[in-house]
């Protein structure tokens, strides 16, 4: 990780060298999973400019950003998905597999580069909580499966 350059910052809006960092409850409109969710950050340290208020989304505050969005749609963490991998004993490329997914997504699920959808947490919650569904998934599918509607009786 690179060393940020010390204060003041020059602003890109207005050409200032008066970017200096600013504690502050930051919301943030983020667009996931086809919705915009109104997302707080509390106590958000951004670079502002004190002369235009331009300010600096840092790499720091896009993650805590993202953070909070997961913690308000109930998300599974980055470190949970891994730990559930790892519990499991799996590598990441059989889980993708297991799933269908692109080894490279859940690369980016466990990197915390990218958030899963809500639909794809909920499989992943399942896949890491029901056994059976894993081994079922572990099975070639089965090209009927879910073509009609079987319809059984429950005792």
């Amino acid at each position: 990780m690179k060393k940020a350059k010390p204060f003041p910052w020059s602003c890109v809006n207005c050409g200032t060298k008066t970017v200096q960092p600013v504690t502050e409850e930051y919301v943030a409109q983020v667009a996931h999973d086809g919705k915009t969710y109104s997302v707080c950050v509390p106590a958000a340290v951004i670079p502002t400019c004190s002369r235009c208020a331009r300010k600096v989304l840092t790499e720091s505050v896009n993650g805590k950003i993202d953070a909070a969005l997961r913690e308000q749609l109930k998300l599974l963490t980055p470190d949970q998905i891994r730990t559930n991998i790892e519990a499991l004993s799996l590598t990441q490329k059989e889980v993708a597999c297991h799933l269908g997914i692109a080894q490279e997504t859940l690369s980016r699920w466990v990197t915390g580069a990218m958030i899963q959808t809500k639909s794809n947490d909920r499989f992943l919650r399942i896949f890491f909580g029901i056994p059976i569904v894993r081994q079922r998934l572990k099975e070639p599918m089965d090209p009927n499966l879910g073509r009609s509607i079987v319809v059984t009786a429950v005792v």
